[in-house]
């Protein structure tokens, strides 16, 4: 068959299966890449145009004999690398990536989860990534939480979590509430008085009792929900530029269940 005519029919077959690899069948760089990539992520497009095209099709490798594979993976030696561009490189694709799940999976909750001394080192970060693993994992597998964490380093070496979740996990009022101007939670000064504030726009403040290991509060986003996505994506920035680097090794925590 002439080239065109091989040309044609592999770019038939494509159309018929879509994204599917077609085995045995080695096809041109310019056929399988663009210069292009467009995401959408909930209400959001993400349009990203280069001056090259390496944006690659899903369902295609690259042919390479044996001794030129890579030597391990481009982001693994990125972030695990000391020069300073790739940790940015690497804060910037993780800030970039919190913000995919979030726009992606819309979660109503912004949490923080605190740590008390006396249950837990609160400077020790391979013990708290640990525990707070095996506390998410649980509530995944039985109330179908959904979530994404970033942890921030306090001035004092201990640390905390800030993220997004669903509503999956028991809640309840803490007896604090956000004032309608704004700021710290604040605890009114009778029932009436919270409810002046929530009825003029003021938030509840919600406790987590699930969460054991520390202080927990939950407020329902209202509002700009990209803003509190990228409130969120912040803490990921915050922790690049802290000498301490990541918390544990990890930009943020997700859970699996999230769609991009």
């Amino acid at each position: 068959m002439g080239g065109l005519g091989l040309y044609e029919s592999f770019g038939a077959e494509l159309d018929r299966l879509g994204e599917a690899s077609l085995p045995g069948y080695r096809v041109s760089r310019a056929d399988v890449t663009g210069n292009t990539r467009v995401k959408f992520m909930g209400d959001v497009a993400e349009i990203c145009v280069c001056d090259v095209p390496i944006f690659k099709r899903t369902g295609y490798e690259p042919h390479l004999p044996r001794d030129k594979l890579p030597k391990g993976n481009k982001r693994d030696r990125a972030e695990n690398g000391s020069a300073p561009q790739d940790v940015q490189r690497s804060a910037r694709r993780a800030a970039g990536m919190v913000r995919e799940y979030a726009l992606c999976n819309p979660l109503p909750l912004f949490v923080t989860l605190t740590l008390d001394g006396s249950k837990i080192d609160r400077y020790d970060a391979g013990a708290i990534t640990k525990k707070l693993n095996i506390w998410l994992d649980n509530r995944v597998r039985r109330n179908g939480l959904q979530y994404i964490v970033v942890a921030e380093w306090h001035k004092d070496g201990a640390i905390h979590f800030h993220g997004l979740m669903n509503e999956a996990l028991p809640m309840v009022d803490s007896g604090t509430v956000i004032p309608p101007e704004g700021g710290k939670p604040r605890r009114p000064r009778s029932r009436k008085e919270a409810e002046r504030w929530i009825a003029g726009g003021g938030q509840t403040v919600y406790n987590l009792p699930d969460w054991s290991l520390g202080f927990s509060t939950a407020v329902k986003i209202k509002g700009d929900y990209n803003r509190t996505v990228n409130y969120v994506a912040k803490y990921i920035t915050k922790q690049e530029k802290d000498p301490r680097g990541k918390v544990g090794g990890r930009w943020y925590y997700h859970s699996n269940n999230l769609v991009r």
